[in-house]
């Protein structure tokens, strides 16, 4: 009986041997990181026969089985870290995996914040978990690392008159490129407004200890590097504004210096002429409203201390027509031309005989100029010059010619102007005294004849 339970058991152990050597057996794998400190990694794919046969746990763990007795073949992959390649054997418990972390390009680009050219010898130091590297920008302003990917690192630039620069980044999978901006310590903006309304002026020439150094954007400012703890002769020059001239000291506390233009005088003519390009003499100039002058003989008036923009220029005289338009002054000494038009008032002119009977085509002219002919209703419409006395004579045929002086009046020329013409009777009494005449002669003709009668009768009688 005792023998028979020795076999039974020493069976039992060989099938357990043979069940060993026919399935196989297990390894365990752990997967870590040494950057710094020793770490897990979780989530590392493994790879038995080029074949997926699960992930690490939280622990950086994962028991792989196989069969056979051989060496195991294993692959351990992990984004953002190298590929591992190795084998377990067959009486291995635990093989251990370190992963390094793949490496990235980091590059750095330097540039001058006010220039924009890259800075060259610019020292930047990167520093991840206490280990640092440090090198100098290039030629091209870069500087170039290779570091660990998916981590965090520092960046610290320095260079001579430049504020030190820091930032973070972090780093993924892919090439890194940080561009990074200095500001120079020495800078100083120069600040241009306009000193009526406060408004920036670009365009504003700099001059400093007598050498231009250039101009203003269209923010004003042009930003120079200026040493501090120095005293400077600035001139600040623009068309149209009185220059600016004076020494500044540049304390370490200061950014900028803000310097206001007062807009230069200018002397602007004006001439008005009129229609004839005959001077206008008495005619009134008003700039935005305001009594600017008066044109003399000569049809000229100046008008001084005006600052370069633009204005509303007013031409007025009575008689003309007024003008009203923008005035640009922009140069010294501008002679504007203005021509001012008469004023012209629309009369019409009716020809009556008697009290209201209409003259029809009578002949009408106006300050030694043919007009026309009345129509029907003995009508002619004209326009006659305002404030000027107008010679208007109208004849016809049969009528006594009419001359009247009169002078339009823009507020009263409502009704016609009414041309009284009476009959000429001259020829009718000439003819009236022609056949009278001619009954005279006719009757002595006759009597003389019948006297003549008489005497021959009696002198046969006797």
């Amino acid at each position: 009986m005792q023998r028979y339970g020795v076999y039974l058991l020493a069976s039992l152990l060989l099938i357990v041997s043979c069940s060993g050597s026919v399935s196989g057996g297990s390894v365990l794998i752990h997967v870590i990181a040494t950057d710094d400190n020793i770490t897990p990694v979780q989530g590392a794919y493994v790879y038995f026969n080029d074949t997926l046969a699960g992930k690490t746990d939280k622990e950086g763990f994962f028991e792989l089985a196989f069969p056979g007795t051989g060496p195991a073949p294993i692959q351990i992959e992990k984004f953002g870290y190298d590929s591992w390649s190795g084998s377990a054997d067959a009486n291995a418990t635990q093989v251990t995996v370190e992963l390094q972390r793949s490496k990235m390009a980091l590059l750095i680009h330097v540039y001058d914040a006010d220039t924009m050219e890259p800075v060259e010898g610019a020292g930047v130091t990167i520093e991840s978990n206490g280990v640092g590297n440090v090198t100098t920008s290039d030629s091209e302003g870069t500087a170039r690392f290779f570091v660990m990917a998916h981590a965090a690192y520092r960046i610290d630039i320095e260079k001579e008159q430049y504020q030190p620069h820091t930032l973070e980044v972090e780093i993924g999978n892919v090439e890194k490129n940080v561009q990074v901006m200095l500001f120079r310590q020495d800078r100083f903006s120069l600040v241009v407004k306009d000193e009526g309304s406060g408004r920036p002026l670009p365009g504003a020439r700099i001059f400093v200890e007598g050498i231009e150094r250039g101009s203003t954007d269209q923010k004003g400012v042009l930003t120079l590097p200026l040493p501090r703890g120095k005293i400077y002769l600035i001139r600040v020059v623009r068309e149209g504004y009185q220059d600016y001239n004076g020494r500044q000291v540049v304390e370490p506390d200061t950014a900028f210096l803000t310097v206001p233009l007062g807009k230069a005088p200018y002397t602007v003519f004006v001439s008005v002429y009129n229609e004839e390009k005959e001077p206008v003499e008495g005619a009134r100039i008003l700039i935005d409203n305001m009594p600017a002058g008066t044109t003399s003989r000569y049809g000229r008036a100046v008008l001084s201390n005006l600052t370069t923009g633009t204005y509303t220029l007013d031409v007025h005289r009575e008689g003309y027509v007024s003008v009203v338009s923008p005035l640009t002054v922009a140069a010294q000494g501008e002679d504007i031309v203005i021509e001012l038009a008469y004023q012209r008032v629309n009369v019409t002119l009716k020809a009556v005989e008697g009290s209201s009977k209409p003259v029809t085509l009578a002949k009408v002219t106006i300050n030694g100029e043919e007009a026309g002919y009345t129509d029907a209703g003995g009508i002619l419409s004209a326009r006659l010059r305002a404030g000027l006395p107008t010679t208007i004579l109208a004849e016809k045929e049969g009528y006594n010619p009419v001359t009247i002086v009169h002078t339009p009046d823009p507020s009263s020329e409502t009704v016609p102007l009414t041309i009284r013409m009476d009959k000429n009777y001259t020829w009718l009494l000439l003819v009236i005294g022609g056949l009278f005449v001619v009954g005279i002669l006719g009757a002595v003709l006759v009597l003389r004849s019948r006297g003549t009668g008489r005497v021959k009768r009696g002198r046969r009688g006797l």
